[in-house]
């Protein structure tokens, strides 16, 4: 297994986009920014970008590579963003509902090869089954480009 990637920062102001694609992302959690690239075919799918490159995951293992922009929807390097916005949702996505009260509504990032969703805590980044209870796992997104920088 991969270890998680660390000290990932930056910081800004995270609207709620409407009408628009996604380019930064907070954990609500951690409070950490991540840059995300939009994936040209499906306008739910965004590379996960860190230093210039992308995050991939893969059935057992996960990792930083070069970003290869392609059109293909089941490349590793793609995302696809959950918005978990009622019960009905988070029990479909995340597998359950969560026992936190006033968490609604977030996004997950779904990785659509592993179903695994995107993790960042203090350990850093990395994969981990969706769980509606895992509060590492919940992202507000905004439409304003934040260029994060992995320090």
């Amino acid at each position: 297994m991969s270890q998680p990637i660390n000290n990932i920062g930056n910081e800004a102001k995270m609207p709620w986009p409407k009408d628009s694609r996604i380019k930064t992302i907070k954990n609500t959690a951690t409070g950490q920014y991540l840059s995300v690239i939009p994936q040209q075919i499906n306008p739910e799918t965004y590379a996960i970008s860190v230093n210039d490159m992308c995050l991939y995951a893969y059935n057992d293992k996960y990792e930083l590579k070069p970003c290869l922009l392609t059109g293909n929807l089941m490349d590793p390097q793609y995302f696809n963003a959950k918005q978990i916005i009622n019960k009905v949702t988070e029990a479909k996505i995340m597998g359950g509902n969560t026992k936190l009260r006033n968490v609604l509504p977030y996004t997950a990032f779904q990785h659509p090869l592993t179903q695994q969703c995107m993790t960042y805590d203090m350990d850093g980044l990395y994969m981990a089954p969706c769980n509606a209870d895992n509060i590492y796992q919940r992202w507000s997104i905004s439409p304003d480009e934040n260029l994060c920088v992995h320090k």
